[in-house]
């Protein structure tokens, strides 16, 4: 989802429509519950659907686009790598958030997507990943 910020802000002010979710799960190889706990977005209770206009808050509309962005993170990465070999981002992403790593003492990534901050520190980890700098 690239937009400029003024339209980032737009978007995240309105809320992202929940349905979304269940196409950035399939995208990653994950169901929606499993993409709301990844996310950590909010606890559904079992019989929870994604309706049609129903939106989330600022905050996970918030962690939702760093999500988003974290993915176009990779993409870029093996795009300017001159990798022309077909890449799923998104599912390597769901991966590698579920797989505890080293540079964080052995935690998942996805134990720090509850915050923005969190969200910061992940992509600075891609980046140096991409840099082979020792994290």
């Amino acid at each position: 989802m690239r937009l400029d910020p003024m339209d980032r802000i737009q978007v995240l002010r309105a809320g992202i429509e929940s349905v979304v979710l269940v196409a950035i799960a399939h995208a990653t190889g994950r169901s929606p519950p499993e993409l709301i706990d990844l996310l950590q977005l909010m606890h559904p209770s079992p019989g929870t659907t994604f309706r049609k206009g129903a939106r989330l808050t600022t905050e996970q509309s918030e962690r939702v686009l760093a999500f988003l962005r974290l993915i176009e993170r990779i993409e870029e990465m093996v795009t300017n790598g001159g990798d022309d070999r077909t890449f799923d981002a998104a599912r390597w992403l769901g991966d590698w958030l579920t797989t505890p790593c080293p540079a964080l003492g052995g935690q998942r990534p996805a134990a720090l997507t509850d915050t923005l901050e969190g969200y910061r520190v992940l992509d600075r980890l891609l980046s140096q990943m991409r840099s082979g700098a020792y994290a």
